[in-house]
């Protein structure tokens, strides 16, 4: 099991201890105010028997009992609470993708689902370690160890992706659950129904957020293998176009996986799974420091090779270009004037 595997059955055991113990302590907190809604709920029943706007009060009646004896069992008593709604949406969505990638193999051994993000850092590393033994410190090979740099930075940042992906929807799916009591009271009327509704559509996205991650992880780590494995397979002959085929892979791989709490949230009309911008705005930020060394390099370069003459208004960088070379800058020829008098 590698780093990300014993990660996830650390998270989960957490997790799972965290509904257990919790479900309880907020059913008990919410009971007077569970029961009191009850109470009301049968308050309104008689009211409107009494108003005579009830067409068939047996079955009524009958409806409204049964009403009132679930929602109690459920909130108050957690009627196989953990057995049916816990393992539906906390244990079931992995179930079911390991069960749909397995399928594919019977014969192979039982899949863990978060090995996809394990096997993706594992093939990367593989990738990285052959560069950075091709390269060298002082010489024309350091740019192997820059190639193993970025292989193991693209790859890595897509399993930290992918596994933020999934420790993310379990914590919500954690937290959703141990309210399940509160939400579960507001099936009495009809005007509070909406707020069951939009908790079971938050179970909901996140449920298909981790099916979807564990799907796409899975079917994107056949082409970053493809692209590992064809590198690793070369040895020490590995050159830097191996490194790019295992760059672009995981790249391919990360920009998909970023679609996936978008594809989750429109399966489930729920709300999408949202990082605050983190993932985007340090996307943002290397894309703009690579831009303005870019620019930057550019100047100096204009200053160093191109420029015959110097203005006041170039930038700093082209005028340290225009100083440090100057390859095409009309030198003076005219001795320098002597600023030593006499007399």
């Amino acid at each position: 099991m590698g780093f990300f595997g014993e990660f996830d059955a650390w998270l989960t055991g957490i997790l799972s201890a965290y509904i257990g113990s919790n479900l309880a302590v907020i059913a008990a907190i919410l009971e007077p105010a569970i029961v009191t809604l009850g109470v009301f709920y049968v308050i309104v029943w008689g009211y409107l028997q009494l108003m005579g706007k009830i067409e068939e009060p047996f079955i009524e009646g009958a409806k409204r009992l049964l009403t009132l004896g679930v929602i109690l069992g459920l909130s108050l008593q957690l009627w196989h609470y953990n057995a049916v709604i816990v393992d539906t949406f906390f244990q079931a969505p992995t179930q079911l993708a390991a069960g749909i990638i397995a399928a594919r193999d019977p014969a192979a051994p039982p899949f863990a689902p978060v090995s996809v993000v394990d096997e993706i850092f594992f093939d990367g590393d593989d990738a990285a370690s052959l560069l950075m033994e091709k390269g060298e410190i002082f010489g024309e090979d350091i740019v192997f160890y820059l190639a193993a740099f970025a292989v193991y930075l693209i790859v890595g940042l897509t399993a930290v992706y992918t596994m933020f992906l999934l420790a993310m929807s379990k914590i919500a799916l954690a937290v959703l659950l141990a309210l399940g009591p509160l939400f579960l009271a507001m099936l009495f009327f009809e005007s509070s129904k909406r707020f069951f509704e939009a908790w079971l559509a938050q179970l909901s996205n996140y449920a298909f957020l981790a099916i979807l991650t564990i799907l796409v992880a899975a079917l994107m780590l056949d082409v970053i293998s493809t692209a590992a494995e064809a590198a690793a397979a070369t040895g020490g002959g590995i050159q830097i176009a191996h490194a790019l085929h295992v760059c672009a892979a995981a790249a391919l791989t990360f920009l998909i996986m970023r679609q996936v709490p978008a594809m989750a949230q429109g399966m489930a009309s729920g709300i999408a799974l949202s990082g605050f911008g983190a993932v985007g705005n340090l996307v943002r930020m290397g894309l703009g420091g690579l831009k303005s060394g870019v620019r930057h390099a550019g100047q100096f370069g204009r200053g160093a090779l191109i420029d015959r003459d110097s203005s006041r208004w170039d930038s700093l960088t082209r005028k340290a270009g225009q100083r440090m070379v100057g390859a095409r800058m009309v030198r003076e020829k005219r001795p320098r004037q002597n600023s030593i008098r006499y007399g």
